[in-house]
């Protein structure tokens, strides 16, 4: 059976694409066929002003590579009638796949155990197990098809105890993969080397991890407005300022593949159970040393007031602020942060995809970016994701710090589709711009017929 589908399924399933074909021609009508071993789209060419289409089928690593091509139609009709015809060679040609000579390793089979029941993460077994999260399991089986692991650990930390920082990392190849990065490989680290048009830059991620210090134990998470201020203010910075500086420490700059070229830290926080939810506005305050708060004018409006911050104290640690004033931070040309690298994350963007969990309805809710000139608090929201009104991407609350002091500065225009702030160096304060209406944060709860109560897919799934 041959069914056309949405660009956003194609997307799902489909992750050959080069950025250079993405400029040259425009896909318009996306195909599935035959129990999804085939898929296809049609494209216009922007150069010669006419119509082709592409037929890929999986090769022996799973990912859906071109296994035919049609050229020079005029219409898209015509183009459609004979795709369908080449189509028909594929329907009972008794191949599952489509070896193309070139692959070197078998298919990376995420989501089957290659260790031990009892050391499999629990998160990770709430992945594979839970109805509820079918559409996650389905969508990040097909990204890691084309995933490239440089060390050959990926899987097997995936499962175990580094299943936070490797969904992190599987977030950012998808996102700089939608974002029209083409990757480069060949060295461990940095985690990606990409360029944009033939101009290279790298990205290491790092993870905010729950303390491992019995005596200087993270806090219980805290329930009120003012018991979130109150870390904000110190123990927040400290918890994102240790694996940043880690990182500094590493010196990635002094390797000949990536010395003179941009590298951005991409960060995000899994150091408590909802913590990505509300913490992440302590990030900006560590990086360029400042702490916001908001004044009540004479009018009696809430007006955001900055204050510059020399440290942070918490628990007998102190640390400087102002991460990108330190030695050899001007070597880090940005800092990437978003809290939504989550399961459910996935989960979501799997069903918009159609991979699974019909059974279940979505309600997102949470709070959204307001941008009005005046407003100060944010704009609450609750939706049906399956509602037609719904729209998510993978840029979506991504936001990238810019390093006032780069020695190699990042171009916007390389992450046209996110948040970015700098710092205003004559006005001393922080400036920038933000996605409309962008999440700031949210949870989602799972319905179904079949379960006595709503289910919370919580946004690091740790409300389970």
């Amino acid at each position: 059976m041959i069914n056309q589908i949405s660009q956003r399924r194609f997307d799902a399933l489909c992750y050959a694409r080069q950025p250079h074909i993405r400029m040259i021609a425009k896909e318009v009508r996306w195909y599935e066929a035959f129990s999804r071993k085939i898929l296809a789209n049609i494209v216009f060419d922007r150069i010669d002003q006419d119509y082709g289409y592409v037929i890929l089928g999986r090769d022996s690593k799973k990912i859906f590579r071109c296994i035919s091509l049609g050229v020079s139609n005029p219409t898209v009709e015509e183009a459609e009638k004979k795709l369908l015809e080449d189509l028909e060679n594929y329907r009972d040609d008794g191949n599952e796949d489509y070896p193309q000579g070139d692959e070197i390793a078998s298919p990376n089979e995420i989501l089957e155990p290659v260790v031990d029941e009892a050391i499999l993460h629990q998160y990770f077994k709430i992945l594979i197990y839970e109805p509820r999260y079918e559409a996650a399991r389905n969508l990040i089986k097909e990204i890691v098809y084309s995933y490239i692991d440089p060390d050959g650990h990926y899987i097997k930390e995936f499962q175990t105890n580094g299943f936070d920082a490797r969904l992190w990392e599987l977030y950012l190849y998808v996102f700089l993969y939608n974002s029209g990065f083409e990757f480069q490989h060949g060295h461990a680290a940095p985690d990606f080397h990409v360029n944009w048009f033939g101009e290279e830059l790298f990205l290491e991620a790092v993870t905010v991890n729950p303390s491992q210090n019995p005596d200087r134990p993270d806090p219980d998470p805290p329930e009120t407005q003012e018991e979130i201020d109150r870390l904000k203010n110190d123990y927040l910075p400290i918890k994102y300022g240790s694996p940043l500086y880690s990182k500094l420490q590493k010196k990635y700059w002094e390797k000949e593949h990536v010395n003179g070229k941009p590298l951005v830290i991409a960060i995000h926080d899994f150091h408590m159970p909802g913590s990505m939810t509300w913490s992440h506005n302590a990030l900006a305050d560590y990086l360029y040393g400042i702490r916001v708060k908001g004044v009540v004018n004479e009018k009696g409006q809430i007006i955001p007031v900055v204050e510059n911050v020399e440290s942070h104290t918490w628990q007998g640690k102190t640390i400087p602020s102002n991460f990108f004033s330190q030695p050899d931070a001007e070597n880090i040309s940005a800092v990437l942060f978003t809290n939504s690298a989550t399961i459910t994350k996935f989960n979501r963007m799997g069903k918009l995809a159609g991979l699974g969990s019909k059974g279940f309805k979505f309600i997102r809710q949470g709070y959204r970016f307001n941008p009005a000139p005046d407003a100060y608090a944010p704009i609450p929201f609750a939706i049906d994701v399956d509602d037609d009104k719904y729209e998510e991407s993978w840029s979506d609350s991504v936001i990238m710090y810019h390093n006032p002091n780069a020695v190699y500065p990042v171009k916007p225009e390389w992450f046209a589709d996110i948040s970015h702030f700098w710092w205003n160096q004559e006005e001393e304060t922080l400036e920038g711009y933000i996605k409309e209406f962008d999440v700031i944060a949210s949870m989602t709860v799972a319905i179904s017929p079949h379960i006595d109560r709503p289910k919370v897919l919580d946004e690091d799934i740790k409300a389970e």
